[in-house]
């Protein structure tokens, strides 16, 4: 009980208790209220905290620092959820899109979608070009750029997101496939890039919140309508603590949808970074909770995923999720659109005989 003390204290008034004891009504209205203290497990309790709906204000900066702020700091605190009021929830728009209205946008209703990344970093605009249109003729819906994929000028960047857009639009025979840039530049350049973008063509953006800042990842999307996928670079310093951090499906779930994004990139089980089967399927379950008007995500599982990966992603993520293959796609031997035409031709049997 003392560290439960201490933490409500640490996150909202950081003074001790003498200096609390004399202003009554911050003690009443602002410290933060212990809801419970349970023992769960050898030398492992779960904290409940609720605090007073005068201190997280409208932006995400302060809830973070109200949520875990100083507390980050503790050996061991790890912050695993947050039940956000209606009433805080109003702060937020949420998603422009989120499921649905990105199912409208590509016109596919039941199936998952298909994505890829443009990639490598280096390579000729012609070879982007090249597997944009390979991969539109396969039947993919989703083509982002890989977030390592970055323009030194502006000039260049603009160069290459107007000939893959053309390459796009040229390819995709009455469909509309979705093209996301990536947007990492420094922060006076991000807002020009996303309109060069947008007037170019491009649907949105592909945005690392951790690395571009939360609430800067949230204004940007509020100010600029479109659709906003979040990459996980970065969030590795928050999420791989140990018994320390911040939840995955915090991260991954409620943090990107409050920031607006209709669709979160996590690493799965099976490829290149360590997780588990169960650590994604709760950031997918958080992606698609209630959240008043806010929109549900997209589950976006990746890292290394390969078409025979296919089965478990979609027992564990079904039908709302983007099957999402970069380096796969590309060093496939019978190439970009003939493997991508067997991902779509698989799935659309899979989701039809399910109807």
């Amino acid at each position: 009980m003392d560290l439960a003390r201490a933490m409500a204290i640490e996150l909202t008034v950081e003074v001790p208790e003498s200096v609390i004891d004399r202003y009554p009504d911050t003690s009443k209205n602002l410290v933060a209220r212990i809801e419970s203290v349970q023992e769960i497990g050898d030398r492992t309790h779960r904290l409940i905290l609720s605090f007073s709906g005068k201190l997280p204000g409208k932006d995400l900066t302060r809830w973070l620092n109200l949520l875990m702020g100083n507390c980050s700091m503790i050996p061991g605190v790890r912050l695993v959820d947050v039940e956000v009021p209606e009433e805080h929830l109003k702060s937020f728009r949420g998603p422009h899109h989120g499921i649905r209205g990105v199912r409208n946008i590509v016109g596919v209703m039941e199936r998952p979608l298909v994505a890829t990344a443009l990639k490598p970093r280096g390579a000729p605009v012609k070879d982007l070009q090249k597997i944009c249109r390979e991969f539109v003729v396969g039947g993919g819906d989703v083509i982002k750029d890989d977030h390592n994929l970055i323009d030194d000028s502006t000039t260049e960047f603009k160069q290459r997101v107007t000939a893959c857009v053309d390459t796009i639009r040229e390819s995709q025979n009455g469909r509309h496939v979705l093209y996301l840039v990536n947007l990492m530049s420094p922060d006076e350049t991000l807002e020009e890039r996303l309109s060069i973008a947008l007037e170019a063509g491009a649907d949105g953006a592909l945005l690392a919140p951790w690395v571009l800042g939360l609430d800067r990842t949230r204004h940007l999307i509020d100010q600029y309508p479109g659709v906003y996928l979040g990459h996980p670079s970065m969030s590795g310093v928050l999420t791989s603590q140990g018994e320390g951090g911040f939840s995955l499906p915090v991260v991954h779930g409620l943090f990107a949808r409050l920031a607006g994004l209709d669709g979160s990139v996590f690493v799965n089980a099976g490829g290149r970074f360590n997780t588990t089967r169960e650590e994604g399927r709760q950031i997918a379950e958080k992606l698609r909770s209630s959240m008043g008007h806010v929109q549900p995500g997209w589950a976006i599982p990746a890292g290394g995923m390969t078409p025979d990966r296919m089965g478990e992603m979609l027992e564990d993520y079904g039908s709302d999720s983007m099957i999402l293959m970069g380096g796969a796609l590309l060093a496939a031997e019978q190439g970009v659109t003939a493997l991508t035409r067997e991902i779509v031709a698989s799935l659309q049997e899979k989701f039809s005989a399910i109807d």
